[in-house]
């Protein structure tokens, strides 16, 4: 599905992003682990088209999508819910996630869609009608997932989904990532949270100074010792 290669990017002249390969296989959920700093978010804004590629290609689908706007790599079919979440706080949680599908393609289905998500989320569904910036903080990365998943992507990018979150909304959070794998959609997960992140992650990279320094299957990633210490500080 995704096969990011050898890609060089980062902010004018300053490099941050120095090579990094990694592929999102189909129907698998992918971690990006590190500490900060690590060149995560540098790496997921040049994937997501926000700022230059400046060597490498990124392959989606046997298409190469290096160069392209980040409206056209969501026609693609990569959806982000970006760290903070980044909802419309005066509107409704419903016409947040009617923003999730506002193109011609995904509008005809728009209806059927927010059911999933109200069934997939049934908070979601009490709080239709409840402004978005007065839900708490768990609430609200519920409505950011469900608004990405009303296009139907078929890769899910996820930076830093439980920031912020209290530790049993972390546990819901992380059961609902495994409910989208199951239902056919991959993941791509960066998070400070390593030892859930990895528990549940079909292959991991580790990042350290903008370069992949270690992958492996998760659970290999999180009983190594030396990572551990070393990296991820757990």
């Amino acid at each position: 599905m995704l096969d990011v290669k050898q890609i060089h990017a980062g902010y004018g002249d300053i490099e941050i992003v120095h090579g990094i390969s990694l592929k999102v296989p189909d129907n698998q959920i992918v971690a990006i682990v590190g500490a900060n700093g690590a060149g995560k978010s540098t790496f997921i804004k040049a994937l997501m088209g926000m700022i230059p590629v400046n060597k490498g290609c990124i392959m989606f689908n046997e298409q190469d999508i290096t160069s392209l706007e980040t409206h056209k790599i969501s026609d693609c079919g990569i959806t982000l819910i970006p760290e903070g979440r980044q909802l419309f706080p005066n509107m409704t949680v419903e016409e947040n996630l009617d923003i999730g599908a506002c193109t011609p393609k995904t509008m005809k289905n728009r209806t059927q869609k927010k059911e999933e998500m109200f069934d997939l989320l049934p908070r979601l569904r009490e709080r239709a009608k409840q402004m978005a910036g007065t839900l708490s903080g768990g609430e609200q990365q519920m409505v950011a997932t469900a608004r990405a998943l009303m296009s139907s992507p078929k890769l899910l990018v996820m930076d830093e989904p439980s920031w912020g979150l209290a530790p049993i909304l972390v546990a819901e959070l992380f059961q609902t990532i495994e409910t989208v794998r199951s239902e056919g959609t991959s993941v791509l997960i960066i998070e400070q949270n390593v030892a859930k992140t990895l528990s549940i992650a079909d292959w991991g990279y580790v990042f350290e100074n903008g370069c992949v320094t270690m992958e492996g299957a998760g659970k290999e990633l999180l009983c190594d010792e030396g990572l551990k210490k070393a990296f991820l500080g757990i």
